[in-house]
């Protein structure tokens, strides 16, 4: 019987880039491999013995290491695993393959992620597996090292520049969210390592090539867009700038325009126009007076109109309602040979949000539940939204089922199915 060696890789990320060695060797064309290498007896776990590896190959540290592929060689099967580098200090190397001049140069190179199935990489299915996620690992990545489970918002900063009651803002163009509508200039996120002010200074210098100076902090938004996601938008004022706003991003933004801060443009971004808004009354009343230095925007149950409009912003294709409605402790679901669902459509263009609700049936008054987001079998991007109507009484056609079940679905007392064909309507006891 042939044994099986057992070894591990890293897909050691600094920054944007992954950490790789060149190997030069006689007689040999230069090819590209990952740290790594064999599990010992004293190992104890291929964890360790990555950490192991890192240790003597690169005097390296990492954090919080993910198991994301098993790579099946002749007579080796290796643990790969994706790490964010900590530390690295070559000098602290001691691994035995260093010490061999015989064996050809080792040469530390940082490339991008996405280039690594163009390499002479051993094996060549690792190269193909980096290049392929190179987007979804530093996701995953991020996802374990940032307390995993917990919440984190998007911090977005808003460094709102103001000259003689007027507003600079930009159109949006190019950036897949809300193009065409009009946004406070300079915007961007909150980077790890970086203070608010900071992301204003930096922000000010990449969108407008000017120096900003004593910028403050005067309201905070917690913002949720309707049927997406939330974030808390900082918005500061600066006391000082130097130089001259100009459109240094033309790929991100058309134009760049000053508006009076109590009239601004019709498309003006519903966020962006709570925040200036916020501002103006801030500017105007100083904090002694009572001014606000907080709110909350978007939190009130969003209607159709709203939600169909944001959709658009976000750049979704199409998009589906689907309903959650209830009778007496039920949720009506259809049903066929595959498959329980809930009812559902996709709604027309230019057909009203409320107008395909009415197409499920006469269900009255609804609620927004909620949204989630899908990729259709054609590869078109969508977004679903759930509405919920709680009914008095069974719609017509509809009767009782006894204890028991119906195809997958358990049923208990109180439960109901309309008799028609195709795509059965029935109850679903709430879970």
């Amino acid at each position: 019987m042939t044994s099986v060696r057992h070894g591990v890789r890293a897909i050691l990320f600094d920054g944007d880039d992954i950490v790789l060695f060149r190997r030069v060797r006689p007689k040999r064309e230069p090819y590209w491999v990952t740290p790594g290498g064999g599990v010992e007896p004293s190992d104890a776990s291929p964890e360790a013995a990555l950490r192991r590896e890192l240790d003597e190959e690169l005097g390296a540290t990492a954090g919080p290491a993910l198991h994301v592929f098993t790579l099946a060689e002749p007579g080796r099967l290796s643990t790969v695993f994706a790490c964010r580098l900590v530390s690295l200090d070559l000098s602290r190397r001691s691994g035995p393959e260093f010490l061999e001049p015989d064996i050809g140069l080792h040469e530390v190179r940082r490339v991008r992620p996405e280039t690594a199935r163009a390499l002479n990489m051993v094996p060549p299915e690792l190269g193909e597996f980096i290049s392929a996620n190179a987007a979804a690992l530093p996701a995953l990545l991020d996802a374990a090292t940032y307390a995993p489970g917990r919440y984190r918002p998007v911090v977005d900063v808003h460094l709102v520049l103001t000259d003689g009651g007027k507003v600079l803002l930009g159109r949006r163009e190019g950036t897949g969210y809300a193009d065409g509508e009009w946004q406070i200039m300079p915007s961007g996120h909150l980077e790890e390592g970086e203070s608010v002010v900071d992301t204003a200074v930096r922000e000010a210098r990449e969108e407008l090539g000017v120096d900003v100076d004593g910028c403050e902090v005067v309201h905070v938004m917690h913002h949720r867009n309707a049927g997406g996601t939330a974030r808390i938008g900082m918005f500061l004022v600066a006391r000082s700038i130097t130089g001259t706003p100009v459109n240094a991003e033309p790929h991100k933004c058309a134009e760049l325009g000053w508006f009076p801060l109590d009239r601004l443009p019709e498309r003006t971004n519903p966020y962006a126009r709570a925040g200036v808004e916020a501002v103006r009354r801030a500017l105007a009343a100083p904090l002694d007076a009572g001014s606000p230095v907080f709110s909350l925007h978007g939190w009130e149950v969003p209607g159709g109109a709203d939600l169909a409009a944001e959709a658009v912003r976000a750049g979704f294709e199409e998009v589906t309602v689907c309903l959650v409605a209830r009778v007496d402790g039920a949720v009506l679901v259809r049903s066929d040979d595959e498959t329980d669902r809930l009812p559902a459509t996709v709604v027309r263009p230019g057909e009203p949000v409320e107008a395909a609700l009415a197409r499920l049936g006469s269900v009255g008054e609804v609620t927004f539940a909620g949204a989630d987001d899908y990729v259709s079998a054609r590869g078109r991007a969508g977004r679903r939204l759930a509405f919920s109507v709680r009914l008095t009484e069974a719609p017509e056609g509809m009767v009782p089922l006894p204890s028991g079940s119906l195809g997958r679905l358990p049923y208990a007392e109180g439960v109901y199915v309309r008799r028609a064909s195709p795509g059965l309507l029935h109850g679903l006891p709430g879970r």
